[in-house]
């Protein structure tokens, strides 16, 4: 083999490693604290046999004059049939580790499975060959659909577990995977969906191992020399073959951020065409694609920039919700390319971020955890909750975008939450002391599962009474994957590492939960009728166009004296839809009772010419009430909702009684 390649020196950005169009090679790349660094390059058959003898090698070290900063810089000219290398890897002193900036992987194919460290390469791209060319995916006329967050329904989902179960139906090739889940679209889209939010879907080895290489961007660092590593299990020393790695089913760990997560696709070669196929077909259906990604404390802000400005312009997702403790919030705000992508985090210092964007354009959005807290308090009926509970369903800021939920991967899931006091989180392997024991959850008087009736209903009830908060809150609401059917992960708040039936959704669920599934679909079709649901305008809590009733008002068990006392457990809230500016809208009328006594509630009067018509009702039996009477008997643990309709007859009738007087 002929070594006669010249090195010359290269601009440092962007980092990567690619065969240029004129069959030279460009690689740039960090290498900190090294004495000797460069790439390995692998031909095809090493490609198809890591273990192949007669397959090519070929070992390029970097020499220090094309080294800026820590950032090496080379464009290599004359290696020999150049066209056969598809693989490479780079290399510090003794440590061999796979290109970060790589935008594919080769050797996770397989989800969680042991992959040595070693047979972890990046492909090469070759500009030079035709079809193996850079964006080559046709795009067509995508667009972004940018749903403003009063709009916008968020659907959370593990990409592999919505459909891996056998119970999804969907086909088996395709269980687990993004076709997995277009399968499911026709789902999607009819219960309302309009933004996709998955969970961390690039490149990761899904097993959580020990550290033991130098080189940057490896997932494997150990201190010293040490050539085999030795493991403690049970007060007894065993060697590195006789452990078990945990799986991080989740993923939230450091990974390839530049590559999709080849295990969730059907076909994991064509990994890009699939994302990118499944985002444009999301697009086409009028569906948000909004990516998670987490980074580690100690993650290069550049690194962090330079992600998420490749996946916005390569595979044009429509926003990021980033997870992490040291995240350069300001410089993705301020980055000129972010000025129209959704930028989701657990909290921002909103002082510190000014713009001048009108109001209906809002693109930050915080996950508000308040939301979650105070709808749980209200639920199980805590005192001191009332309170809370109202501030969280009126919370509407007029800039940021704000993010309701009950449930996500984090804690109980909707079912759990009334089904279990107490996590059990046993097969997890840490003796149950993983997870949160701050659930703010009531088992409705058994501890998991029974076919006992009376407790059967009343959970219904009270998955019911919850999903009404959400839906109705003014802020943006997000629904955790089959938690519109109760779909359970059996007690554990926690299945991080738990990729079979307990972190799977569970589709059987679907049909022994009809009725939830039901109301859950009723709910978001409210929602999406009525603006006055989902302004993207705050209450004011007034009535600020002289109608004769505020924008939103509260109530108790006497109109128009709400009690918010610590212990009260009541609260109904009038929307009034004549502050529609299009289109004048009815009131609605949404009362909740969490106390475990019934409780007589009066309904607002209307103005002559409507009356009220219940529309939904929480409680298992139902008793039938004349719409004309004052006051309503509203069922323990319920939440009942009125609308307005106008009676011709009424209005006669209250005519008739204005001029007796």
């Amino acid at each position: 083999m002929s070594l006669n390649y010249v090195i010359h020196k290269e601009k440092p950005y962007p980092l990567g490693c690619y065969i240029d169009y004129d069959k030279s090679l460009v690689v740039r790349a960090v290498f900190e604290d090294a004495d000797k660094c460069g790439l390995k390059l692998y031909s095809e058959d090493k490609l198809k046999s890591l273990k192949a003898k007669k397959s090519k090698t070929l070992k390029i070290e970097l020499p220090k004059d094309v080294k800026r900063g820590d950032i090496y810089s080379a464009r290599i000219s004359g290696i020999d049939n150049i066209d056969e290398y598809t693989s490479y890897n780079f290399f510090s002193d003794d440590d061999c580790f796979c290109d970060p900036y790589a935008e594919h992987i080769l050797g996770l194919e397989g989800f969680g499975k042991d992959v040595d460290p070693s047979d972890i390469r990046a492909v090469l791209r070759n500009k030079s060959v035709s079809g193996n060319s850079f964006n080559c995916f046709d795009w067509g006329d995508d667009k972004n659909p940018c749903i403003p967050y009063n709009e916008s329904l968020i659907y959370l989902m593990h990409v592999r577990g919505f459909t891996k179960s056998p119970s999804s139906g969907v086909s088996a090739s395709l269980r687990g995977t993004y076709k997995g889940i277009l399968e499911k679209l026709s789902y999607i889209k009819s219960l309302g969906i309009t933004t996709i939010e998955l969970m961390p879907c690039y490149e990761m080895d899904e097993l959580d191992k020990p550290k033991k290489s130098k080189g940057r961007g490896s997932d494997n660092e150990v201190p010293g020399n040490a050539k085999e590593l030795v493991y403690s299990r049970d007060g007894s020393i065993v060697g590195k073959n006789m452990i078990k790695h945990r799986l991080n089913y989740w993923g939230f760990k450091k990974g390839y951020y530049f590559a999709p997560r080849t295990s969730y696709c059907a076909v994991p070669t064509e990994a890009e065409d699939e994302v990118k196929s499944f985002i444009k077909t999301m697009h086409e259906n009028g569906i948000e694609v909004v990516l998670q990604f987490y980074f580690e404390e100690d993650e290069s802000e550049s690194l962090i920039i330079d992600a998420l400005r490749f996946w916005r312009c390569s595979y044009h997702v429509d926003g990021f919700h980033i997870k992490g403790a040291s995240i350069p919030k300001k410089l993705i705000f301020k980055d000129p390319l972010f000025t129209d992508v959704k930028i989701w985090y657990d909290w921002f210092d909103y002082e510190d971020y000014h713009t001048d964007l009108p109001k209906e354009e809002k693109y930050l959005a915080s996950y508000n955890t308040a939301f979650l807290y105070a709808s749980r308090r209200f639920l199980k009926g805590d005192d001191n909750s009332c309170g809370d509970f109202l501030k969280a369903m009126v919370l509407n800021n007029p800039e940021y975008g704000n993010v309701n939920y009950v449930c996500d991967y984090e804690g109980f899931r909707l079912a759990d939450l009334v089904a279990f006091e107490h996590k059990h989180n046993e097969e997890n392997g840490e003796n149950n002391k993983d997870g949160s024991d701050n659930n703010l959850s009531w088992n409705c008087g058994i501890e998991g599962r029974t076919k006992k009736r009376s407790i059967l209903e009343l959970r219904t009830s009270q998955m019911k009474n919850i999903m009404t908060m959400l839906l109705l809150s003014q802020g943006t609401p997000m629904i955790f994957s089959g938690d519109e059917f109760g779909n359970s992960q059996s007690g554990n708040n926690n299945p991080y590492c738990q990729d079979n039936e307990i972190g799977w959704v569970d589709w059987k669920a679907l049909d022994k939960n009809a009725e939830l599934f039901d109301y859950v679909k009723s709910l978001i079709a409210l929602r999406k009728k009525y603006n006055i649901l989902h302004s993207k305008d705050a209450f004011r809590l007034m009535d600020y166009i002289s109608c004769g009733y505020p924008d939103l008002s509260c109530h108790g068990r006497e109109a128009w004296r709400p009690d918010l006392s610590g212990h009260s457990h009541i609260l109904g809230m009038l929307y009034c839809g004549l502050y529609e500016k299009d289109k004048k809208e009815p009131f609605i009328y949404a009362c909740y009772n969490m106390h475990w006594t019934d409780a007589e509630l009066a309904l607002p009067k209307l103005p002559d010419g409507y009356e009220w018509e219940l529309i939904s009702d929480t409680a298992a039996s139902n008793k039938e009430q004349p719409m004309d009477a004052v006051m309503h008997t509203l069922a323990s643990r319920s939440a009942r909702i009125y609308i307005s309709r106008f009676n011709e007859n009424a209005k006669k009738k209250g005519n008739k009684k204005a001029k007796k007087k």
